[in-house]
């Protein structure tokens, strides 16, 4: 085996690896904040994996949702908390890490970390959210087997509503993308002021050059499954 080869075979153990690990580590709270915790607890933050499994009746209102306008370029996360009414939304967007300063060790990860923003909804707003969720048919049966690629366009949607867990997503283009209105109402009280990435047609596949693969660290492609994602 020479070298090339050998470091080809640790590259992809390696990359196995963590694929694993970003689909059996449980989110926390601090996940979307914190670039390393995000990187191996994607996948559950994108299901709800920090409230999944405590919500029961009479739990409060949670509802996360999740826009991938192609992963490496922008991602904007909605937690909206329906007892409060605090939505607290996070953008990540590409860094260019050539002008940052580093002033301490803490420091080192700041341009991963994005932008994080709150603001407390009135009582109108968070029910409009909510009522857009359920005509949408968020709530209702999940969208099982529908394709979330990391290159694309897509919606991921958690929620504990009324004690219930209900997990689904959307994909750009399709007719369920074009008839919600959830998002209008979602991006009417935005608290951080950048534009949204507009979906576009993209290569959901990986570029070939001269034969040989390039290898894009942050590529994957999840599905719906019938309680939270499936088929990494």
């Amino acid at each position: 085996m020479t070298l090339k080869s050998s470091n080809a075979w640790i590259k992809g153990i390696v990359t196995a690896t963590a694929l694993v690990a970003m689909s059996a580590c449980a989110a926390g709270e601090g996940t979307a904040d914190n670039p390393v915790l995000r990187k191996f607890q994607w996948f559950s933050y994108l299901e709800g994996g920090d409230f999944k499994q405590s919500c029961t009746t009479g739990s409060a209102g949670r509802y996360r949702m999740v826009y991938n306008g192609i992963y490496t370029e922008q991602v904007r996360v909605y937690d909206l908390h329906g007892d409060s009414g605090v939505l607290d939304a996070r953008l990540i967007e590409a860094m260019d890490v050539a002008d940052f300063a580093v002033e301490g060790w803490s420091d080192l990860l700041n341009p991963w970390r994005g932008t994080k923003a709150s603001r407390t909804l009135d009582t109108a707003e968070t029910a409009r959210i909510v009522s857009m969720l359920a005509d949408d048919g968020m709530f209702d049966t999940p969208a099982v087997g529908t394709e979330l690629p990391s290159m694309g366009f897509f919606w991921t949607i958690a929620a504990c509503h009324e004690g219930v867990y209900h997990f689904t997503g959307l994909a750009w283009p399709s007719p369920a993308w074009d008839q919600a209105r959830f998002d209008d109402a979602l991006f009417a009280v935005d608290p951080i002021d950048a534009a949204v990435n507009e979906p576009r047609k993209t290569t959901l596949t990986r570029d070939r050059h001269s034969g040989l693969r390039y290898d894009t660290v942050n590529e994957f492609i999840v599905k719906v499954g019938a309680d939270g994602l499936a088929g990494f």
